[in-house]
């Protein structure tokens, strides 16, 4: 009986695999050797954002490379396994999701933006400018809004940079996963659909202080 080799024999394993790398923690590692719980401190995200205001910028940079590295890593290791560039998005693609959803936090966690820049890297580096434009930009004009306009018109623009079809519908799935995850915001956070779409175009809520006055609540990446 002859033995199958293609490597979409073991695809669901990859996919599996990613998905519990993706749910790795790095962020919440990380702080833990600081003896911080990032779940109890500033907005409760387990992300680098979080991590970097609650620890400092070293520690952040830290946790956003390990994120970006497990959405690089699985999809190079496919590619390169002879895997077509839709199977090993999917692959990437489970990655950030299981970032955005850990299995070992029990539910949400990070944002995916770096695992998310980690896959894209790998499958189709040009648009890696494209995304790094829109993150600088959001010291212009707010984070939230360069977030919403870049991953937004991504698949877009994947197409008018010469993405494959299998290329542009696996963006298409990840910046949904990535506003869909924005739109889920953090623990406690209203799930009306005014503040979901809020949280989605701006990346913000509106919360009440002290005094009973409204002030936006930026939330972190």
């Amino acid at each position: 009986m002859p033995v199958a080799t293609s490597p979409i024999v073991y695809w669901p394993l990859l996919l599996a695999g990613a998905y519990l790398l993706g749910s790795v923690p790095f962020a919440q590692v990380l702080a833990r050797l600081r003896g911080v719980d990032l779940r109890a401190v500033g907005s409760g995200n387990v992300g680098a954002g979080n991590l970097t205001k609650a620890v400092g910028a070293g520690w952040g940079l830290a946790a956003g490379v390990l994120d970006g590295l497990k959405g690089l890593v699985p999809v190079w290791l496919c590619l390169r396994g002879g895997l077509g560039p839709g199977a090993a998005g999917l692959v990437g693609l489970a990655a950030v999701i299981g970032h955005n959803w850990s299995i070992f936090m029990k539910g949400r966690s990070g944002r995916g933006l770096a695992t998310a820049f980690g896959l894209i890297v790998a499958l189709h580096p040009p648009l890696a400018i494209w995304t790094t434009g829109w993150a600088m930009a959001g010291w212009k004009i707010g984070g939230g809004m360069a977030g919403f306009i870049g991953w937004g018109l991504l698949p877009i623009v994947s197409i008018a940079m010469g993405a494959q079809a299998t290329e542009s519908m696996l963006i298409l799935l990840l910046a949904s996963v990535l506003i869909g995850r924005r739109m889920q915001g953090n623990p406690g956070d209203l799930m009306d659909s005014g503040s979901m779409m809020r949280r989605a175009v701006y990346d913000k809520d509106l919360v009440t202080n002290g005094s009973g006055e409204s002030a936006d609540d930026p939330l972190t990446q």
